[in-house]
């Protein structure tokens, strides 16, 4: 067991993250002192980061549907039992975006983790987040 380990829940991508190969444990913490942005680190590699945020804290009714592939991939039998968070986005407008279509979900019992592509087409790779939700 690493130190990491030891300190931090270590969520386990067993696919892996598109686009980062070979990253399969990560950390997820505090960003901000309030929660609202999330830091998601390889523990493989410390330099590498994602930020991170609950959907529902700018999209309060965001309804992702999880395919049932993927409920049966990480052991997901009760909605209670998922954790989602999706990649926060910046451009060079300094405009922040949220991919709702791609959220990553994890068993907050088991720690399994995996990002899912949503069948919904409607929902956007770069949602917009504006002050109060």
């Amino acid at each position: 067991m690493s130190d990491a380990d030891e300190q931090f829940a270590v969520l386990r991508f067993s696919d892996g993250i598109p686009g980062f190969p070979g990253k399969r444990s990560f950390i997820l913490s505090d960003l901000t002192e309030d929660g609202t942005f999330q830091m998601l680190s390889s523990v493989e590699d410390p330099e590498l980061s994602l930020v991170v945020a609950s959907p529902w804290l700018f999209f309060p009714d965001y309804a992702p549907e999880l395919p049932s592939s993927d409920q049966d991939v990480l052991g997901i039998d009760q909605p209670e039992d998922a954790i989602v968070f999706c990649t926060v986005i910046a451009d060079d407008t300094e405009a922040l975006h949220l991919n709702l279509r791609a959220p990553f979900v994890a068993n907050a019992r088991t720690l399994a983790a995996r990002q899912v592509v949503l069948d919904d087409i409607e929902l956007p790779l770069r949602a917009t987040v504006t002050a109060g939700g």
